[in-house]
């Protein structure tokens, strides 16, 4: 049984987060009603299965009633959202915790040249219906996208910085069809060397609309060969502080023929180039 406390917590607790470059979160909570730490965790949204779950030790942080929790580096948590948990006593409900101050400026310093495969990136964020959460991505590699420029005459070029990979001999830019299966049509772009571990490369919007085989509405996802026999990798854009691209960055829309070709972020902040055709709606 744990210690007991001096009060019950009446209003929902807040959780201030201040993020490092390296990944770890220090968590603060005004608890003073208190006098023993509380439990807290993480766990993961699961569709179905049993709910993978987190400990995070708490410690105090003062005589004000302020506890502390610090989530390293390690272990690295699996792909996904977590939501953080709060227990006062061992035979206590479990509540969800609301954000207070984030702080993850450092975040937005680090630099992509220095981050070593498989990668382990950590966002917290603020929910849509107003919790604490932490997005976690875990890549054996990643195409670090960075800025995207759409072309009024109908392409997008994309810069981008391969981690956890290098480019050799037959290295491009591959533009699948979704739900094309494994031998799908896909399209590929020439990798355009821009020095210090920059690329580029640009996708003609003609070549996705000229696809037969594509519905009134299709979903081109993009990645990168790094060489001629290697597993594609993913561009997305996960480092930095934003969790969710997806209603951030938003890129013009293009008319090409019948059809408008827009690229977007997905919900994972992989990058995709969406084509709706209106002539087979």
């Amino acid at each position: 049984m744990s210690e007991t406390v001096t009060g019950v917590l009446e209003e929902t607790p807040h959780a201030d987060c201040r993020a490092t470059a390296d990944g770890v979160l220090t968590l603060d909570l005004a608890l003073p009603s208190l006098t023993a730490p509380p439990s807290l965790e993480l766990r993961l949204r699961a569709k179905e299965g049993e709910q993978p779950r987190h400990a995070l030790p708490v410690e105090s942080a003062g005589a004000d009633g302020r506890w502390r929790a610090v989530l390293g580096a390690e272990p690295v948590l699996a792909e996904g959202r977590w939501d953080l948990y709060l227990r006062v006593a061992e035979d206590g409900d479990w509540r969800r915790v609301a954000p207070g101050v984030r702080d993850l400026r450092a975040l937005l310093a680090r630099e992509p040249a220095a981050v070593e495969g498989p990668l382990a990136v950590r966002v917290p964020y603020r929910t849509k219906d107003g919790w604490f959460a932490v997005r976690a991505w875990l890549r054996p590699a990643l195409a670090e996208a960075g800025p995207i420029t759409v072309s009024p005459e109908g392409s997008m070029t994309v810069r981008a910085r391969l981690l956890g990979a290098k480019p050799g001999r037959g290295a491009a830019a591959v533009v699948k069809l979704r739900g094309g299966g494994k031998r799908g049509p896909a399209r590929e772009a020439e990798l355009v060397d821009e020095g210090a571990g920059v690329f580029s490369f640009t996708v003609p919007y003609a070549e996705l609309v000229a696809e037969e085989s594509a519905e009134a509405s299709a979903v081109w996802d993009v990645s990168v060969r790094p060489a001629t026999r290697a597993a594609r990798v993913r561009v997305a854009r996960l480092l930095d502080d934003v969790a969710d691209k997806k209603a951030v960055f938003v890129y013009p829309a293009t008319r090409v023929g019948e059809a408008t070709v827009q690229p977007y972020y997905t919900v994972d902040n992989d990058l995709a180039v969406r084509v709706d055709r209106q002539d087979r709606a």
